[in-house]
């Protein structure tokens, strides 16, 4: 019976005779004759696409090669292992290739773990975030609000307007929300978990028209909604997360979040998540019959803010919020053929909140 022959010396094939005898498989080939022991042999990770090829012996290794149509391969069906194909033929190849086979090894430990960190437990984390009951995220909330707000100088009276603008649209949550203005010089508003939604006074300078400020509460809203900051943290502190779902201990999740509280400002949202923030924020616009162009107008405003500094010196609202001329595109055509009407009473508020 014929077949190809590599010694494992070099990579020059050889044509071949092969015969069997016993639990014996007898090669003969221009440099002489050598003699596989059939209980041995093993297939090669390199086996298809209409061939077979075996393996012998200690690395490097012999390998005999032979169409699966060859009279070889039916004699030799029964006497060889099942046939390892896909991951397990690979495995088993590294397995013999020496200390070749371990440094590829260890590659593929430190790729696949990589990616596990990396990539798979944010998501867990994630996940655990989201199974934090809403009761739960409301008190860990609060803690938040008292460890970031409670160092900061709050504008009362811009506080009790911005409530009862708050009050006169409908956010279609059940979360508690509340709403408080800071005075800073930051051009900044940002969303904690569990309801609370900050502004600083410095962006309402900005603002011109109720239905931007509609629209920045909206969009801000929306990130309470999703848990997108309860979730931004998380992903931060994957590996203790992760750690406490294994072990079961669902409190040590909220002390863990807790004991990052002031980080939660420096986080950002995800390209993902700003978009989702911008696109059910218009939804809310929609559902509250307010003109959706304020939106669009709201992120002309800033993206004009953000020409005036250098990448170093952003301020906190446009490094966590970007400003993109892709994301102004996308609002305006998602909100192409929407329209509003002036809320008298939303008009009202806002003129006692721009004093």
């Amino acid at each position: 019976m014929e077949a190809i022959y590599y010694d494992g010396k070099t990579s020059q094939p050889y044509d071949a005779q092969v015969s069997i005898s016993g639990n014996s498989l007898t090669i003969s080939y221009e440099n002489g004759q050598v003699i596989w022991n059939i209980s041995q042999i093993d297939y090669s990770s390199f086996t298809g696409k209409g061939k077979t090829m075996l393996k012998y012996g200690e690395f490097p290794h012999q390998y005999l090669e032979f169409p699966i149509d060859s009279p070889l391969f039916a004699a030799l069906e029964n006497y060889l292992p099942k046939r390892r194909e896909g991951f397990w033929a690979f495995a088993n190849e590294l397995a013999g290739a020496g200390f070749r086979g371990v440094v590829i090894t260890i590659a593929i430990f430190v790729a696949i773990t990589a990616g596990f960190y990396f990539l798979l437990l944010p998501k867990i984390a994630e996940y655990a975030a989201s199974q934090i009951p809403m009761e739960a995220e409301v008190e860990l909330g609060k803690q938040f609000y008292d460890s970031f707000v409670g160092e900061m100088e709050v504008d009362e009276e811009r506080t009790k307007q911005l409530q009862a603008f708050a009050k006169k649209i409908d956010f279609q949550t059940e979360y508690p929300l509340k709403f408080t203005v800071v005075k800073d010089k930051q051009v900044n508003a940002f969303a904690l978990p569990g309801g609370n939604v900050v502004v600083f006074d410095a962006i309402l300078e900005k603002i011109k028209t109720p239905e931007e400020l509609a629209a920045l509460l909206s969009h801000e809203v929306t990130h309470v909604k999703e848990r997108h900051s309860l979730k931004g943290l998380a992903r931060s502190l994957a590996g203790s997360m992760v750690v406490s779902v294994v072990v079961g201990d669902m409190n040590a999740i909220g002390n863990i979040l807790v004991s990052q509280a002031r980080n939660i400002y420096e986080l950002g949202f995800t390209r993902d998540m700003e978009k989702e923030a911008d696109l059910e924020g218009l939804e809310i616009m929609y559902h509250n019959k307010l003109d959706p162009a304020g939106m669009i107008h709201l992120m002309e405003r800033l993206h004009e803010e953000e020409k005036k500094y250098g990448v170093d010196k952003m301020p906190a609202y446009l490094n966590s919020h970007p400003m993109t001329k892709e994301r102004i595109d996308y609002i305006s055509k998602e909100s192409r053929g929407h329209s509003g009407k002036k809320n008298v009473e939303l008009e009202e508020i806002w003129k006692k909140i721009e004093k």
